[in-house]
């Protein structure tokens, strides 16, 4: 129930409206005064049809029309600078030569073809609630008072999508000659840069850097104290990267250029493999541990040890719909895997280091399994996870010829559907001889995935689009 304040408030907004809305242009568009009420409160559009490119159940092509609810894409009034549009843009080859529209405005309403060029006078019609309207180009509404002296003009356009949401554009950004000598390497989005760390033949990381526009230029610098880093062990924790070493130490860096040795304890064979806010996670002798920079501590979990992953290994740190961080843990137990072994760990606030990894138990009948790539990288995409690589070990699948995703936190991984995530040929005949797969994420929504020395940038059209 409002409180009387608010119930004021509102009186008070609802007096004011015309005085707000009152100040109606005049007829000779150079002067203002105070006039009956003229202005449009709500303007949506009714039902639209739209073009379908398609196929038949025979594979043949087939174009079709459907049609949808233009409620479900609201068009924003602004009073001040009198223009109407919608913020969310219709599906793409959207139909506006004939469309209904609901109007509600004070006092009388008309309109015309808005001529941008000013070459032309065009005449008014009158608003009839029956009348279908070409808004394929901006149009102006005009309201006007009851004395017929003043009017306000609206600009009303309506924006329709010119790419196919479900699909996804890619960019080739070129080879990298950097890459070419290094072995080992691992990709990230720091300090808004795509970056990938690689190991150079004398063993020591170079970090190869691109703005994280499809333009600009690769650049390439010599890192220091990194003479034994693993490039593949590289986590993100805060404002620092961490990677492990093959001499037992954790090195950090802010700038992903210089490292310098961390305060953690020693671990014999230590090899890092995720990490949260607060903690590290990493494999020793088989074993989970988890450190806070004072101590490790081995993980509790709720399976065998032994089914923990020791190859391959991807681990993606994200927060849940519910509010709840995650971890998922990613890799292969043995050679020739079929499918990826799969540990998860979710938690409340400070409880972190009480709660269990979680083994996904595998279930023969289960038809989507992540299955185990060569190369296989898992990152967090379209509200989901997405897993991609080379061809599966089985030899079943061939190298990305299917981005998987799963929107269930890693339980089934299932091919898109509308083959929204479609590599392009060139992609895909790359890495069907890459010795090197990593890929990355960055905040616009853009796939990065680098195959040996050369480097593709994707999005799904429809995570590029603007959202009211």
């Amino acid at each position: 129930m409002y409180c009387k304040k608010h119930i004021y408030a509102l009186l008070f907004a609802l007096m004011a409206l015309p005085f707000v809305l009152g100040s109606c242009k005049t007829d000779d568009d150079d002067a203002t005064e105070a006039s009956d009420v003229c202005y449009i409160s709500k303007f949506s559009l009714g039902s639209l049809k739209r073009i379908i490119y398609g196929q038949t159940t025979a594979g043949m092509d087939s174009i079709y029309t459907t049609s949808f609810s233009g409620t479900y894409f609201p068009m924003i009034i602004d009073q001040r600078k009198e223009t109407i549009e919608n913020l969310d843009s219709l599906p793409i080859r959207a139909q506006l030569d004939k469309v209904l529209i609901t109007v509600e405005y004070e006092e009388k309403l008309a309109w015309r073809k808005a001529d941008i060029s000013g070459l032309q006078d065009t005449t008014w019609t009158t608003y009839n609630k029956s009348d279908s309207i070409d808004l394929s180009e901006p149009m102006h509404f005009r309201v006007i008072s009851k004395n017929g002296t003043s009017s306000r003009t609206y600009t009303v356009k309506v924006n329709v999508h010119q790419e196919v949401g479900d699909s996804t554009r890619w960019d080739s950004l070129g080879n990298v000659s950097a890459l070419m000598p290094t072995t080992e390497r691992k990709a990230t989005v720091w300090n808004d840069k795509m970056t990938i760390l690689a190991t150079q033949a004398d063993g020591t990381l170079i970090c190869i850097q691109h703005p994280l526009s499809a333009s600009g230029d690769w650049t390439a610098q010599n890192t220091t104290g990194t003479a034994k880093a693993i490039p593949g062990t590289l986590q993100q924790q805060g404002n620092r990267l961490l990677v492990s070493t093959s001499d037992n130490q954790l090195l950090e860096s802010t700038d992903a250029i210089t490292w310098t040795p961390t305060r953690y304890p020693a671990l014999a064979g230590i090899r890092l493999v995720a990490a949260s806010d607060d903690y590290v996670y990493a494999l020793s002798g088989g074993r989970l541990y988890r450190s806070d920079g004072t101590s490790w501590d081995e993980e509790l979990l709720d399976d065998d040890v032994n089914l923990l992953p020791t190859d391959q290994l991807n681990s993606v740190y994200y927060t849940m719909k519910n509010g709840l961080p995650r971890l998922l843990l990613a890799g292969s137990q043995k050679s020739g895997d079929r499918y990826a072994t799969l540990w998860a760990k979710s938690w409340s606030q400070g409880e972190e280091n009480q709660e269990k990894w979680i083994y996904y138990t595998p279930n023969a009948t289960d038809k989507y399994r992540c299955p185990m790539l060569k190369n296989l990288c898992i990152v967090p995409y379209d509200d989901g996870l997405q897993a991609l690589g080379g061809s599966s070990l089985d030899g079943k699948y061939e190298a990305l010829d299917s981005i998987r995703h799963s929107s269930d936190h890693g339980i089934s991984w299932k091919i898109y559907e509308n083959d929204d995530m479609l590599v392009d040929y060139y992609m895909q005949k790359a890495a069907e001889t890459a010795q090197y797969i990593t890929a990355t994420v960055d905040k616009y929504n853009n796939l990065w995935i680098v195959i040996d020395n050369r480097v593709w940038r994707g999005r799904i059209n429809r995570l590029g689009f603007l959202r009211n």
